[in-house]
């Protein structure tokens, strides 16, 4: 009998390791400079460097889609919510487009009111773009990250459990009106002079990755965040005013278990802005650690309180903006070569690629950028850290530009945070943290690389 249970003992053992050797992997923290995927990279950027015109005075067009699904469709935002439908609307969801011509090429800047550009989505634009004449790169996707928008577009397992259960039809009838406010904002081009301006909303924002005072890094909570609103001003030559705006806080405002559907506080920025001008938009900055900070709880009074005071804030400095006309318009999307997944459970220990890949799907990633006259827009695929944001800027400001910063551009690689974080046990970090221990280095670097692009185009 004893014989028998020690050889039990010894094939269970034996099976578990073998389940082991299967399902885990050691963490690869080789430094990304000296990797394939970095080389690879690096000859995407040489291949495809940004496209820059100098043409005539760029006419900008701008217009609006609602793209509200109706009530039974999945919110996204939460896996907690376990794919629960919403059963009303507090306030409705849009695609906010503005098109960019100086005759010698066009650009688009897409704002969807949901949580990320779904990569199904994004795959579906692609097919249709060479019929409108459009190269990919061209058009600049952008998101809300509002938590309490609406879901249905995630097929692999992971991210229907943030989005609800797949729906064919509600991606193709997103990609439909995604191109239908193309084409009207198209349609409506006309000379208009652009200005940049940003303003701080410090008291608005937080670091919430080092909100904890047991956090070793909690002393530098208020030095590492990034709390300015930045915009820009449209005056057409009709004497209309648009505004496109950014700021790195997650719209994270409203409680999981509501069923509604809301933009939470960037619907409330920009219902407040159309108050006063005559089209505004709104993006996710790099809203990566970062939070808006309220008052009254996870409530509308909240969400209204925060939209309300960044848009007088805004306001307030858009009266000291001065426009011009511009002419340069460029553009480019990187693709960037990923290394294996590395989603850990354990300091140094990963699951095999195969899991996480069977589990999220293998989707492209890319570094995106737009600019208009010297501002440059520059899009990443994640939840992309505000801490980086101050080095891209000086890099931008140093070659005579100004850099705007946004995330969910139509792929998505988890949380990128700054290295030195990395084995902090948290949701970002550890949870959330998909392709290793240099994610953040290596996707700044390929994003100052394509900034200095514009820069080397000035010269």
């Amino acid at each position: 009998m004893r014989k028998k249970s020690i050889n039990v003992l010894l094939v269970t053992v034996l099976l578990l390791l073998g389940l082991a050797a299967v399902l885990l992997r050691p963490l690869d923290r080789t430094p990304f400079t000296k990797t394939d995927y970095y080389a690879t990279t690096l000859r995407n950027l040489q291949q495809r460097p940004a496209y820059v015109t100098q043409g005539d005075t760029v006419r900008v067009g701008w217009a609006k889609v609602n793209i509200t699904p109706p009530a039974g469709t999945p919110l996204a935002g939460y896996g907690k919510r376990l794919g629960m439908d919403y059963e009303s609307v507090h306030d409705s969801a849009w695609a906010r487009t503005f098109a960019f011509s100086n005759g010698k090429t066009e650009a688009y800047y897409v704002a969807l009111d949901m949580l990320i550009v779904p990569m199904q989505v994004m795959r579906r634009l692609e097919q249709v773009y060479p019929k409108l004449g459009l190269k990919p790169e061209q058009v600049y996707l952008t998101a809300t990250h509002s938590h309490t928008s609406f879901g249905g577009w995630g097929k692999k397992l992971g991210v229907s459990l943030m989005s609800g259960e797949y729906e064919e039809e509600l991606v193709a009838q997103l990609t439909r009106q995604i191109v239908q406010s193309m084409q009207l904002a198209r349609q409506n081009l006309q000379p208009a002079k652009i200005g940049y301006g940003s303003v701080k909303a410090e008291g608005l924002v937080k670091n919430r990755l080092l909100d904890d005072p047991e956090n070793p890094f909690y002393p530098d909570r208020n030095k590492t965040r990034d709390a300015t609103l930045r915009f820009l001003k449209f005056e057409g030559q009709n004497g209309e005013t648009a505004i496109l705006s950014a700021l790195s806080a997650h719209a994270t405002i409203l409680p999981s278990k509501t069923p509604e559907l809301s933009r939470d506080y960037p619907g409330e920025l920009v219902d407040e802005l159309e108050r006063h001008v005559d089209f505004a938009a709104f993006s996710a900055g790099a809203v990566g650690s970062q939070s808006v900070v309220y008052t009254h709880g996870d409530t509308y009074q909240s969400t209204q309180e925060v939209g309300e005071e960044l848009a007088a804030l805004l306001w307030q400095q858009l009266q000291q903006i001065t426009c011009d006309y511009v002419y340069t318009l460029g553009y480019d999307r990187t693709r960037l070569a990923l290394p294996e997944p590395s989603w850990r459970i354990a300091t140094d220990l990963r699951l095999a690629p195969f899991v996480f890949n069977s589990v999220f799907g293998q989707h492209p990633a890319y570094v995106t950028s737009l600019q208009l006259g010297n501002v440059v827009f520059v899009g990443a695929p994640a939840d992309y850290s505000g801490e980086f944001v101050a080095r891209l800027r000086q890099n931008a400001q140093a070659q005579g530009l100004q850099a705007i910063v946004t995330s969910f551009n139509g792929g998505y690689i988890g949380y990128v945070t700054p290295d030195k974080y990395y084995n902090l046990e948290e949701y970002e970090t550890r949870s959330m943290n998909f392709f290793g221990p240099h994610s953040g280095s290596y996707l700044t670097d390929i994003m100052l690389r394509q900034l200095r692009q514009y820069g080397q185009a000035k010269k």
